[in-house]
């Protein structure tokens, strides 16, 4: 990984996603932590001190009560720095913790782009809730999660089925009628005529959106979604027809 002088962290997207809540937010170099050195700035003002998020200190915090799936943190630092890792600390609240978010480094551009231009892209997932306690130092999920896996399948039996998917979570408190936010999870799909798990990707965790590509037509599919913060399965669509599929 790249080292970069601007980093910073979005899609930090809650159980209630206007909410958002954090008592810590470390960066890494390996083993070292590294965010000493960087001015923290973010995109909207919380209630509490940002000087909160770097105390080491999970009885006080950062809270956005409402923006807070859009709030963007940055880290500026004097030189380049390189980040592999991040710690983040929950407060006390479930409904206002993150359970995946995305890290970008970047650099100033000289040209016409934008600047600074964010060229890494990094995807976390957070864990399960708990109160008031640091993760530990958690790293990267591979540099393309979205790849689909090379299996026998589509290496001998490609086709030109398509199957577009959409994960989504209901907003807890529930309210009527039932609203839904996007949501990262691992899904798969899996042949119903001998149940074989023909492709594995992530969806996006922004927009919980997917595809898989170039399967084949011929068959019905299930769709199941793993969600990284609990392992905990949820079917998505069964008998699902590709794109394709013989009428």
């Amino acid at each position: 990984m790249a080292a970069h002088k601007y980093w910073r962290a979005l899609a930090l997207t809650a159980a209630t996603p206007g909410t958002l809540e954090l008592s810590e937010f470390h960066l890494y170099n390996g083993a070292t932590r590294v965010d000493a050195a960087a001015t923290l700035t973010a995109s909207a003002a919380p209630s509490g001190a940002l000087a909160n998020l770097k105390d080491d200190n999970t009885g006080t915090g950062c809270y956005w009560a409402s923006g807070g799936e859009s709030v963007v943190l940055t880290w500026t630092f004097p030189t380049p720095q390189n980040v592999d890792g991040i710690v983040v600390g929950a407060r006390t609240t479930i409904a206002r913790w993150p359970t995946a978010l995305q890290l970008h480094g970047g650099d100033v551009t000289t040209g016409t782009g934008p600047s600074p231009e964010y060229i890494e892209h990094q995807c976390y997932g957070l864990g399960r809730f708990v109160s008031a306690t640091k993760t530990g130092i958690l790293r990267p999920l591979p540099s393309n999660p979205h790849k689909p896996l090379q299996t026998k399948d589509l290496l001998i039996c490609p086709g030109i089925g398509r199957v577009p998917f959409e994960v989504v979570k209901e907003v807890t408190p529930a309210t009527t009628p039932k609203t839904y936010t996007p949501q990262w999870a691992k899904v798969r799909l899996e042949r119903d005529i001998d149940g074989k798990v023909i492709r594995e990707q992530w969806s996006d965790p922004v927009t919980g959106l997917g595809v898989f590509e170039n399967i084949d037509e011929n068959f019905t599919y299930t769709l199941t979604a793993i969600y990284p913060d609990t392992g905990m399965r949820a079917v998505i669509a069964d008998r699902i027809k590709p794109e394709g599929y013989p009428e």
